[in-house]
């Protein structure tokens, strides 16, 4: 399949605008990284909560965005407290009394709205402050580098996967959720997520692991990335759209862009913060 010349073009130029606001505010400080974070997970939330709004459902929208917004800001306020996530975990209990409440008044609600909002916020809201906690790994300069580079790798896995998707593809990889997936552009994909990872110990030794498990971690945040892409298209298929929304020309919506940070963001989280732990166990490093 021969790339389109003008689609890669709007698709760089849209993706350079996103890749600019994210990477400063990750790299800046602790602070930035969670206005960012949270105001990615409220816009995410939206839209998937207004495709199943079009579908015919009745999700509370307004709960749910406020929500996937304040689940980061939380956490980010508890930042160096021993229970972080009981922050996070308190607001989703506290909008889901909410919704219930709603849920007992309204009797023109079912249940189903009440599940597509709670599954919208902790799909967005608390997948991605994941992305909040990474950033609190290590501090400083190079907390925020390291994560600039996790960053990368997620972009260079859904870039290196279009490209060599488009050059080589042949053999399916899921054609029953995402068409234009190929075996050849996840290999692509993974390569590029490895080359970024192998970047962190070497620019950010104080990130506590080595290349061994740079490239291990590569290629773990690689295939979240690539299940995060699989699941939104698998969203979007099951509410019969084509994209989440048209915020970013060339991409659909910010939820298009982001899927893979959701489960990549997680899979980053536990591949450093766990390293000490995994290796305190086997009984060496990597």
């Amino acid at each position: 399949m021969a790339i389109n010349s003008n689609d890669l073009r709007r698709r760089v130029i849209v993706g350079a605008v996103y890749v600019t606001i994210t990477s400063v505010c990750a790299v800046a400080s602790w602070y930035s990284t969670v206005v960012v974070i949270s105001a990615t997970a409220a816009l995410c939330c939206y839209e998937f909560l207004r495709m199943a709004r079009d579908n015919g459902y009745h999700p509370y929208v307004i709960i749910g965005t406020v929500t996937a917004a304040l689940i980061p800001l939380a956490i980010g306020f508890m930042a160096g407290r021993t229970h972080v996530v009981a922050a996070g975990l308190f607001v989703c209990m506290i909008a889901s009394v909410i919704m219930l409440m709603r849920f007992f008044v309204h009797v023109e609600d079912t249940i189903v709205d009440v599940s597509l909002t709670l599954f919208g916020f902790l799909y967005t809201g608390l997948l991605l402050s994941s992305f909040v906690l990474l950033r609190g790994v290590v501090g400083g300069f190079e907390g925020g580098l390291m994560c600039f580079l996790v960053l990368g790798s997620l972009w260079a896995n859904d870039g290196f996967a279009y490209l060599g998707g488009s050059a080589f593809g042949k053999h399916k990889f899921a054609p029953h959720i995402s068409p234009k997936k190929s075996w050849e552009g996840v290999f692509c994909g993974l390569i590029g997520s490895v080359l970024l990872w192998l970047c962190i110990p070497f620019f950010v030794p104080q990130c506590g692991f080595g290349y061994a498990w740079a490239v291990i971690a590569g290629l773990v945040v690689g295939y979240a990335g690539i299940v995060g892409d699989l699941t939104e298209s698998h969203i979007k298929r099951g509410f019969n759209a084509k994209d989440s929304g048209d915020i970013m020309p060339g991409h659909g919506g910010l939820l298009d862009r982001s899927d893979s940070l959701i489960f990549g963001s997680v899979a980053a989280y536990a591949m450093i913060a766990g390293a000490p732990y995994i290796f305190n166990f086997i009984g060496f490093s990597l």
